[in-house]
């Protein structure tokens, strides 16, 4: 069954009538009303992970499995059905199990090859919510671990956290700052390889740096991970050449501070090595749309706690 639309919530009177009857073990003709079920998942705004998923088949008949539960926001689901456009749809979730699933896709033909990969690697990585010309935006973690006991300034860093600052930071220890750099150019490249999308796309992006001399971290690591998945490295220019740094940043970026060199086509990543507010990897998908990019997807290495 596709999915149906939801149910006008109750008025004051019905939901007592309702709620008398839920105490007393009953089920209301028709169901309970959208408003009275308990959510499986629910979004902190920003980042997230899939919290759980399953496979399925039919109980009463011997059928590959054909149907995936997902526990997780709206945005990892989009990237399942954008992932297998001509595959899958997304059905309804029945009401019993609809506090247990957020959402259920069906695949016809069965579940194509590669899929519980993906699906794992969605409960290990957060998915940004984004917003256009930006489609989607993945990153490893958060930059620190919250601690309420501690001032923030002392929270400890994520492992991708405490990669990243010595990956940027350690000029002075060479070897540290090398190995940290060759993990995160294998774990953002694993990223890509097990990623439907994100390794289908033909194009990796960089974000410029606020110096404008392609020499950037982000812009570092982007050409070393277009080399670990053999897709194309374009960089980006910065038409209005070097800019404030990102935390020092007054005025919003826009598509029209960037330009890619030439015309693309298909899907492109694009590679950050922060993702703060957004803003600067939104004028950059503006910018590669603008040459000619069918969608743009985001790729970074941590998501600081604050915007």
């Amino acid at each position: 069954m596709l999915l149906a639309p939801n149910r006008e919530p109750a008025t004051p009177s019905q939901r007592l009538s309702l709620i008398a009857k839920l105490a007393a073990g009953e089920t209301p003709k028709g169901g309970v009303p959208v408003a009275f079920r308990l959510t499986a998942f629910e979004s902190n705004g920003r980042a997230d992970r899939l919290e759980k998923y399953q496979f399925l088949t039919r109980a009463d008949i011997d059928t590959p499995e054909k149907w995936i539960d997902l526990c997780g926001s709206q945005a990892i689901a989009r990237q399942f059905l954008s992932a297998y456009p001509t595959q899958c749809v997304e059905v309804e979730v029945p009401q019993e199990e609809a506090a247990s699933w957020s959402h259920r896709l069906y695949f016809a033909q069965g579940l194509p090859a590669g899929v519980a990969t993906f699906a794992q690697l969605m409960t290990k990585i957060l998915t940004l919510v984004t917003h256009p010309p930006l489609d989607f935006a993945l990153v490893l973690d958060w930059y620190k671990i919250p601690d309420p006991d501690i001032d923030p300034y002392y929270w400890h860093n994520t492992e991708a956290g405490e990669l990243n600052r010595r990956s940027k930071y350690f000029n002075g220890s060479p070897g540290i700052q090398a190995a940290a750099r060759d993990k995160l150019v294998d774990q953002l490249s694993h990223v890509i390889s097990e990623h439907p999308l994100y390794r289908d796309a033909a194009y990796l992006v960089t974000v410029p740096g606020s110096a404008a001399d392609g020499k950037s971290h982000a812009e570092q690591l982007a050409q070393k991970i277009a080399h670990s998945t053999g897709k194309r490295i374009i960089q980006t220019q910065s038409l209005k050449g070097p800019r404030p740094p990102a935390k020092e940043q007054q005025t919003l970026l826009s598509p029209d501070d960037f330009a890619l060199p030439h015309s693309v086509t298909g899907d492109v990543v694009i590679v950050d090595d922060v993702y703060r507010s957004g803003g600067t990897m939104r004028a950059v998908a503006g910018a590669a749309k603008r040459s000619g990019a069918t969608r743009a997807l985001g790729l970074a290495i941590v998501r600081t706690m604050r915007n």
